[in-house]
């Protein structure tokens, strides 16, 4: 049986490679705009413009994506986890119900970096994961703050500006990352899973074969 979050964490992956490398042309054009702004004007805001839409489409098209992932993976971590302690529905509760997400969102790492560590084969990508987790909340809580900031001011500095690029160009790696580990550990848990016998199972890894 094939994992539930195969084909999601493959879509999920090309739109995240696709919308850092949006976050970064934002860099580069926000640094631009911070040390020459009569240049910025002359050659680069038409493209800025352009890169902000593909942004924005891009974003929510990855958060909705990126909810579906977070759900299938979990599907995924209970078929293969005995008493895995949280349940898809569970997990995406943590994402999406506000000020409990600031937990909810480095938890759900954090569990499963716990659960990787548990595995020799997993032990380093788990500790990324955990370790990642707070970075990921902290990035995404000041990413928010310095988009409003943006939003609303009047005329944007060029300071703010680069720093808001600079954070979520960081968040969005930080996501990508996550998303690379978690599925390469779900795939490795998943292809021992299926070469193992019952008999031959570590109840230490407690890994579950697939029914």
């Amino acid at each position: 049986m094939n994992l539930k979050s195969e084909f999601i964490s493959f879509i999920l992956k090309i739109l995240l490679a696709a919308l850092l490398v949006a976050a970064l042309a934002d860099l580069a054009f926000s640094a631009i705009y911070m040390i020459d702004l009569n240049m910025f004007s002359d050659y680069i805001y038409p493209m800025y413009g352009f890169v902000d839409i593909v942004s924005v489409v891009l974003y929510y098209v990855a958060a909705i994506v990126y909810l579906i992932w977070i759900y299938r993976v979990h599907m995924d971590l209970n078929r293969l986890y005995l008493q895995f302690p949280r349940t898809p529905g569970s997990a995406i509760a943590c994402m999406i119900i506000p000020f409990y997400n600031f937990y909810g969102i480095p938890s759900i790492y954090q569990q499963i970096g716990s659960h990787y560590q548990r595995s020799a084969a997993l032990s380093k990508d788990g500790q990324w994961i955990q370790g990642m987790s707070v970075p990921l909340i902290i990035f995404f809580i000041a990413s928010n703050i310095l988009g409003r900031f943006v939003s609303r001011a009047e005329e944007v500095s060029g300071a703010l500006l680069f720093a808001s690029s600079l954070v979520t160009s960081i968040l969005y790696t930080i996501f990508f990352t996550l998303c690379l580990l978690v599925s390469r550990g779900l795939s490795n848990i998943h292809a021992r899973a299926n070469h193992t016998t019952s008999d031959s199972i570590d109840p230490a890894n407690a890994v579950q074969l697939p029914s």
